[in-house]
């Protein structure tokens, strides 16, 4: 209930930024207005006023909405004649470079929207993990290329890389590509020998729920994590197989491990099977059977649980904290804005190669799921949850397909160039094949939705 909620807050958001920018824009170029629309379908409320003549309604399908104008379908099908007079304050009257304006706006206001959002969040103070490598998982492409623990990496083909959302966007740029890209470390918390490592992607696939780093084998460090025990959960079945803190586990399944992540591997991999520890106490060597429960996540995901936490030694420095004055708060968030329509435009293009999953389609469940758990972070991170779907929004309706903006925009380029618009018949087939191809799409990212959940 909770997901569905938040699905409303950030579609209703999303919506009616979209279609005021529709609005603001036929307002100013002297199109009347004739409704106002959050949502599809049924009107479950709307208010006409006195003064525009607008109504401005609530309808019950709440995926979308709309600004209907005056004069906005052809000519031919809403008038007796093609030659029929249009009113000046129509739609189809206005020159084509002021109908691009229009509908232009819609997209517009959403990147708008995220350049905003971002700079709230960055005015409310932003804190970077500095990218230093916590774990390389073994046999990984990480591996292969040379990564170490603690390694600081400095840039990738070149550009500084300041934040692990950096380091994502240029793996994501790179997966598919069969080309060795070079990566610039730092050994020791960026403090030690500096080392030119090579990396290919071009055999890798990114699939659902998988993030990048886990791809290529990287982790975060989040501080030194040793393989002592700090913390025993109540009644867990750790608590039930007598280990305790302070435990430092040598072994699990007879499998010396050597850092926390290896231990983590074996929980998680352990298919809800009891797992052999044997662990080192007070100088002596201790075997217990320990049966991971299952635990769901926020996510819906189950996972096994054992119920034990790490011994975690800070590393000044890891965590940067930084607060923004207005001005350095509106440059990082248009930079913030670019990265993520890149993010976007590349994430589609990788889609349409093949080397990202069709599964990481998303759809409505996904958005809730998403609003809700970035909400149980805190404000922030919903604002930049936000600001990240407000910026997909606005870069999808401006691919060239006809039932979108974008699909829009090429028929007014057409308009321009032959000095006249399209049929209505060619725009009737192409709109209809475009609305096919859009419901085909919401209906596949439903299904990976639900397929995720089960």
């Amino acid at each position: 209930m909770a997901s569905f909620l938040y699905l409303l807050v950030c579609l209703g958001i999303l919506v009616t930024v979209h279609e005021l920018g529709h609005f603001l824009a036929a307002r100013a170029c002297g199109v009347k207005v004739l409704r106002f629309s959050i949502g599809f379908g049924q009107i479950l409320y709307k208010y006409t006023s006195k003064k525009t003549g607008c109504e401005y309604a609530i309808s019950a399908i709440p995926l979308g909405g709309y600004v209907k104008m005056e004069g906005e379908n052809t000519p031919s099908e809403d008038e007796d004649s093609a030659s029929s007079k249009l009113s000046a304050d129509s739609f189809k009257s206005k020159s084509v470079l002021q109908r691009a304006i229009i509908i232009f706006a819609g997209p517009f206001f959403n990147i708008v929207l995220a350049l905003f959002l971002f700079t709230v969040v960055n005015l409310m103070g932003v804190s970077n993990l500095t990218p230093v490598v916590g774990d390389v998982i073994p046999d990984s492409a990480a591996s292969v290329s040379g990564f170490k623990n603690y390694d600081r990496i400095i840039e990738i083909d070149g550009v500084k890389t300041k934040s692990w959302q950096d380091i994502g966007l240029s793996l994501i740029s790179e997966i598919g590509s069969d080309r060795n890209f070079s990566i610039k470390v730092t050994s020791d918390f960026g403090k030690g020998q500096s080392r030119d490592l090579k990396m290919n992607l071009g055999a890798f696939t990114l699939e659902r729920d998988s993030s990048v780093l886990d791809l290529v084998g990287l982790r975060p460090c989040v501080g030194i994590a040793s393989t002592k025990i700090r913390t025993i959960v109540k009644d867990s079945p750790a608590q039930k197989a007598f280990l305790k803190s302070g435990d430092i586990i040598k072994k699990i399944d007879g499998v010396e491990v050597d850092s926390w992540y290896r231990i983590q591997d074996a929980i998680s991999h352990s298919d809800f099977n009891e797992l052999k520890f044997v662990v080192l106490r007070d100088g002596d060597l201790y075997e217990t059977a320990v049966k991971p429960e299952a635990k769901t996540l926020k996510s819906g995901k189950t996972v096994p649980f054992v119920g034990i936490g790490a011994d975690v030694t800070p590393v000044e420095g890891l965590v940067e904290v930084v607060d923004y004055s207005l001005g350095p708060a509106f440059v990082k968030a248009f930079d913030d804005s670019l990265r993520m329509s890149k993010m976007v435009l590349v994430s589609i293009y990788k889609l349409f190669n093949g080397s990202i999953s069709s599964d990481n389609i998303s759809g409505p469940i996904s958005i809730a799921k998403g609003a809700s758990e970035s909400a149980g972070l805190g404000f922030a991170s919903f604002l930049t949850y936000l600001a990240l779907i407000s910026v997909n929004l606005g870069i999808f309706n401006l691919l060239p397909v006809p039932v979108l903006d974008g699909g829009q925009l090429v028929f007014l380029g057409y308009e321009a160039v032959m000095k006249k618009e399209p049929s209505a018949q060619v725009q009737k087939i192409l709109t209809l094949i475009g609305l096919t191809l859009l419901l085909s799409l919401m209906v596949f990212a439903i299904f990976n939705d639900i397929r995720s959940i089960f």
